[in-house]
């Protein structure tokens, strides 16, 4: 009997590990679904990805280059559509855009390469 009694205490006390493992690992969990969700979070990923971008000279180049041409193309619009009703002129406005901004945002990165080619004595 003695020996139905141990067993059954063993068995008990492994129930009782077992619980306190899933209790632990439910509270490891709990927290990384808490530290994913903070993570994910859109300011957040705005955040670390400004970081990345500003620690990183060449992302910080073209993020720039991005940007003056985006900006060149947007002007480009606006003077080329101004308050026109020609509705040519309003498909060929961001047709217009999207060329320059291209091509303003190469010729700043070729501009770049070829400053980083040139050693400077």
């Amino acid at each position: 009997m003695s020996r139905q009694v141990s067993k059954s205490d063993n068995l008990q006390n492994k129930i009782d590990q077992l619980v306190q493992l899933q209790a632990e690992q439910m509270a490891d969990l709990k927290d990384s679904a808490t530290q994913l969700m903070s993570s994910l979070s859109p300011a957040q990923m705005l955040r670390s990805t400004l970081k990345e971008v500003t620690a990183s000279p060449d992302l910080r180049g073209a993020a720039i280059d991005t940007a003056l041409g985006i900006g060149a193309g947007f002007i480009s619009r606006k003077l080329y559509v101004r308050k026109s009703h020609n509705l040519i002129s309003k498909i060929a406005g961001p047709a217009l855009q999207f060329f320059i901004t291209s091509f303003v945002r190469n010729k700043l990165s070729k501009r770049r390469h070829n400053k980083e080619e040139t050693p400077d004595n």
